[in-house]
Order: C-alpha cells, then sequence, then structure tokens
C-alpha cells in the first residue's frame, strides 16, 4: 500500500473520498452543552430515523462523485460516528490526533486499523487535540481552534508547529469551551468564503480572516447551538453539504451561488455533531493544481 495516498490541502478543494463510521452505537451523552439540553428536554433517538439518516447522507456524498470509506463502528463508542476528530488528513501524511473524552479515547485503535502504518505522519502527544478544531483553510494556511476542553494550547502548540516548519501561516482561535470544536462555530463553505459565529469569535480574529482574504457570512449562536448550522462540508467546485434544518442558512448559501446539497441529519445534530463531524476527508483535489 503506498504512503501518502490520502491528501488534502484546503477545506475547499474537490472531495473525492471521505472517511465514515455507521452509527451503529451511537447515543446521546452528557459530553457536551448540546446532548445535555436535549437529553434535558426529554428527547430520544429515533433509530430507525438515525439508520435512515446515515444512509441520506451516504447516498448524498456518493451521488458528489465521492467515495465512502468506513471504520468499523464498536460497542461502547457512543461518538465514534463522529470520525473528523479521530485523525486529521494533510498535504504530508496523515495525524492521529489526541482525543479528550475517556469513552473516545478507544477510537485511536480503529483508526490504526483502518490506516496503513506507513500512511500515518505523525501522532499528537502533546496535550489535546481533535480533529474538529484543526481547519486545512488552504495551502500555507491553517487555524487551530483552542477551546482549553477538547484541544488545549499545548496539543495546537504541536500541530501547528509542524506546519509552521514548512511555511505555513498558523493562527490559534480561542473560544469558550461550550462551544466543543471550532467546527460548531466556523467552516469553509467554498473557497476564501466561510460562515461563522461572527458574534461568538473574537474581532481580532475575525479581522485575521480578513486579511486572508476570507469572506464570513453571519450564523447567529442559535443557528450554530441549536441547529449545529455552521457544521457543513465543502464538496468543491461551489458545492456544500448542509443539514435540512439549517433553512436559512441554506437560502444564503444559495443566494452565493453555491449548490447546497441537504440531508437530514437531525438525529446527529441534537447530539452535538453534524456533516462536519461526521466526515475526514481522506482525498482532495489540490487547489495549488486545480
Amino acid at each position: 500500500m503506498a504512503a501518502n495516498r490520502w491528501f488534502i490541502d484546503s477545506e475547499t478543494g474537490v472531495l473525492t473520498d471521505v472517511l465514515l463510521c455507521p452509527p451503529d452505537y451511537y447515543e446521546w451523552i452528557p459530553s457536551n452543552d448540546i446532548a445535555i439540553q436535549t437529553m434535558a428536554g426529554g428527547g430520544s433517538i429515533d433509530r430507525n430515523i438515525l439508520s435512515s439518516q446515515f444512509n441520506e447522507l451516504v447516498s448524498t456524498l456518493k451521488g458528489a462523485d465521492v467515495s465512502c470509506h468506513f471504520l468499523t463502528p464498536h460497542k461502547g463508542m457512543p461518538y465514534e460516528v463522529y470520525t473528523r476528530d479521530s485523525s486529521q488528513t494533510t498535504p504530508f501524511g496523515t495525524v492521529v490526533t489526541s482525543l479528550s473524552r475517556p469513552e473516545r479515547v478507544g477510537e485511536e485503535k480503529e483508526i490504526r486499523t483502518f490506516y496503513a502504518p506507513d500512511e500515518i505522519w505523525r501522532t499528537c502527544t502533546a496535550g489535546r487535540i481533535e480533529g474538529g478544531d484543526i481547519h486545512i483553510i488552504r495551502p500555507g494556511l491553517l487555524a487551530v481552534g483552542v477551546s482549553g476542553g477538547r484541544t488545549d494550547t499545548k496539543g495546537a502548540a504541536e500541530f501547528i508547529s509542524w506546519f509552521e516548519e514548512a511555511g505555513w501561516t498558523c493562527r490559534m482561535i480561542h473560544f469558550p469551551e461550550h462551544f466543543l470544536h471550532l467546527d460548531v462555530i466556523f467552516c469553509m463553505v467554498a473557497e476564501n468564503l466561510a460562515i461563522a459565529a461572527v458574534d461568538v469569535l473574537d474581532e481580532a480574529d475575525l479581522e485575521w480572516f480578513r486579511e486572508q482574504g476570507i469572506r464570513i457570512l453571519p450564523v447567529t449562536y442559535r443557528e450554530a447551538m441549536r441547529d449545529m448550522g455552521c457544521n457543513v462540508l465543502a464538496l468543491g467546485r461551489d458545492r456544500v453539504v448542509s443539514p435540512r434544518h439549517s433553512t436559512r442558512i441554506n437560502a444564503m448559501l444559495r443566494a452565493e451561488g453555491l449548490t447546497v446539497l441537504d440531508p437530514e441529519l437531525n438525529q446527529f445534530s441534537r447530539g452535538g455533531g453534524s456533516i462536519h463531524c461526521m466526515t475526514m476527508p481522506l482525498r482532495r483535489q489540490s487547489l495549488q493544481t486545480a
């Protein structure tokens, strides 16, 4: 098996391969504020609808010419479905991240089963860092979210150092821990275009994005936390996957000329994750050769 067969250098290059995990053992657990609120309100998972929604996401991706690869789900790993967090594809190879929650630590074994040893470039060992906080925006530009919870300063600094050695411009984006990951409040939707909870991000960070030529479309706090409205997946060529229930955001994206594919995923978003969380891009076409 050839080394470095998986490659991404952006969040918006044409997606050709993606990693998912079937939700066989998915459960809502009180590990984040979104799930806690859902459970406090008496919510419960409908497993038939859950399975149907996952299959709709897979069908949506395949319909967009994306090859889907799957981890094996395991009992006792209720959030293994959120494949974004346990590894990170880079231009240099795959990075095994350092998961924070005890119920997720066991996911590393399955990650190392999926990837060939020569595909793994680095393993994070300093602090904690999860893929939902890592945004490889475009060649040479990286942002890493730091809440002190799922990703801490030590973990972010180690990951950033590898990219700085390669000459990349990097920035830590700090935000309150109850937002869980950066992809709850910020996501790229097309080249140089993002959506974000602008009333949450620090003004200095918003200015940094502007300086990098990134235009941000505003998402409200309620949309970000209630609907996981920022948690979308760019497919490249001005296409984006966004939850069906994010009606205002989807209309806003379409008004920008984007094609929005909108599977229903509320069984997942009510547990604190959505499309971006559920997908780890394995291969995108490079923006440098597009």
